[in-house]
C-alpha cells in the first residue's frame, strides 16, 4: 500500500511540482491550496504525512499545525512544515507546536524533500502532550452573567442534565502572548 502525503501549498507551481515528484516516487498525493482546505481535507482522510507550507491565505500553516496536534485523531501525523522563511524563530516556533521537521524550500532540492518525507514516515512519530484545562466558571465573577446571558447559557448549566458546565481552554501558540481556544462541555454527559 502506497504513503499517502497531504501537500498543503498555495502555489500551483509549487504544488504541482512536487505532487509530480510524489507521485513518482510511488506516494498517493493529496493537495490543499491553503489551510481551511487542509482542516477540511482531514475530516476526510488520514493521510501518513503532511508537507505544510506556512504563509498561506485564510488559515496561515502555523494555526493548521495547531489543529492537528490538538485534535486527538490527527495528533500523531508527522507534520513537515515546507516553507520559503527559515529564520531561526519561525522554525523553534513550528518544532515547538509539533513539526517534526522544518524544510527551507529555496535551499532543499526536491530528492531531499523525498528523502526527508521517507526518513520521517519510516520513524516512529514523537508523541506529543498538549495540554488541556477545565475551569469552572462562578455565575457571580465578573463578566459570567453577561457571558451565560449573551450566548444563552442557562447559568453555566447543562440544558440536558442541569450540571455545572466546565470552560475547556485549549493553548494557541499561534499568538505570542498566552492565548487559547475554548468550548464550554458538561463533564456528565459529555455535550
Amino acid at each position: 500500500m502506497r504513503n499517502k502525503v497531504l501537500l498543503v501549498e498555495d502555489s500551483k507551481a509549487v504544488q504541482q511540482m512536487y505532487k509530480n515528484k510524489l507521485t513518482l516516487e510511488q506516494f498517493q498525493v493529496l493537495t490543499a491550496d491553503n489551510g481551511m482546505e487542509a482542516i477540511k481535507l482531514l475530516s476526510q482522510e488520514k493521510p501518513d504525512i503532511i508537507l505544510l507550507d506556512l504563509m498561506m491565505p485564510i488559515m496561515d500553516g502555523y494555526k493548521v499545525l495547531q489543529v492537528i496536534k490538538t485534535e486527538p485523531r490527527l495528533s500523531k501525523i508527522p507534520v513537515l512544515v515546507f516553507s520559503a522563511k527559515g529564520q531561526p524563530e519561525e522554525v523553534e516556533k513550528a518544532i515547538t507546536l509539533g513539526a517534526a521537521g522544518y524544510i527551507v524550500k529555496a535551499t532543499t532540492k526536491p530528492n531531499e524533500v523525498i528523502e526527508k518525507i521517507k526518513t520521517v514516515i519510516s520513524q516512529k512519530p514523537t508523541e506529543l502532550k498538549f495540554s488541556r484545562y477545565s475551569i469552572e466558571i462562578r455565575e457571580d465573577a465578573y463578566d459570567a452573567k453577561k457571558l451565560a446571558d449573551d450566548f444563552n447559557m442557562e447559568n453555566f448549566r447543562c440544558t440536558s442534565c442541569q450540571a455545572p458546565l466546565l470552560l475547556e481552554l485549549i493553548p494557541d501558540f499561534s499568538h505570542e502572548t498566552p492565548w487559547f481556544t475554548g468550548k464550554f462541555f458538561c463533564p456528565r454527559c459529555s455535550q
